[in-house]
């Protein structure tokens, strides 16, 4: 037998195996499992006036304060991350948190404003609000997923792979808000 037909007789079951194998699953995407809200708001046993002399001292190196208003009872912050996964869950490419996937691809930030509301309730307790508004930036692509707390949002990304999901939801882990209420509650002692 003539030894080019041999290796033709020798190949094809090997490149029939190889055609029929289904294509590797990749870049799949998972959204976030937590669908909790949090109690962003509560009532604290000091006066309006302490209690807006207390926050206005909590400004550190993830937050400073960047305006404030007492007549509106109205203090906001700005913060800036480059340790996104602590602070939002925007769930899981394949088996890689999603915004660890953006950073090592793309390399990417967190930044946003931390918005305080102080309402005197009587002469001896206030109401802290603490809301958050998110920016998770792509540093390569420049996308942006802008959310706030208690509020996630669906996002199309601009170039998903073939076959994935072209949306994103992304939303906060609570982690930042219950540090802001706790490092100013801490001064309620």
């Amino acid at each position: 037998m003539n030894i080019r037909i041999l290796r033709i007789i020798f190949f094809i079951p090997i490149f029939f195996l190889i055609a029929c194998q289904p294509p590797a699953e990749v870049n799949k995407y998972i959204p976030p499992i937590s669908k909790d809200s949090f109690q962003n708001s509560l009532i604290i046993n000091k006066p309006f006036d302490d209690l807006w002399d207390i926050a206005s001292l909590i400004s550190n190196d993830l937050y400073q304060l960047s305006a404030e208003d007492k007549a509106l009872g109205e203090m906001m912050f700005t913060f800036r991350s480059d340790d996104v996964s602590k602070y939002i869950d925007c769930g899981m490419m394949n088996d890689e948190i999603y915004v660890d996937y953006i950073y090592r691809i793309f390399e990417s930030l967190l930044d946003g404003q931390i918005n305080i509301k102080f309402e005197p309730v009587n002469s001896s307790t206030t109401r802290l609000s603490v809301n958050i508004s998110y920016k998770f930036i792509s540093k390569e692509t420049g996308t942006r997923w802008m959310f706030e707390t208690n509020k996630p949002k669906s996002i199309l990304v601009g170039n998903p792979a073939y076959g994935a999901d072209p949306y994103r939801e992304c939303r906060s882990k609570h982690f930042l808000e219950a540090g802001v209420i706790n490092q100013i509650d801490a001064f309620n002692l």
